[in-house]
């Protein structure tokens, strides 16, 4: 059964404790201070392939987050 809101995940880096965030300018990833600029995914999936992607490249794996 589908819920009536939309799943929101975002990622948060371990050691900082920033969200991460595209930059729109760079299009690189960045750690903000503020969930509202995350990067936010509509699918657990989608977040946790994406976190393990960027944990291969920049040596650490961030946190999945799921938002109220």
């Amino acid at each position: 059964m589908r819920s009536p809101t939309a799943e929101r995940y975002v990622l948060r880096q371990n050691r900082s404790g920033s969200y991460l965030s595209l930059n729109n300018q760079t299009q690189s990833i960045e750690g903000v201070a503020s969930v509202e600029a995350a990067w936010s995914f509509h699918s657990h999936e989608g977040a946790v392939s994406h976190a393990l992607l960027i944990g291969e490249t920049h040596g650490e794996t961030p946190d999945v987050v799921k938002l109220a």
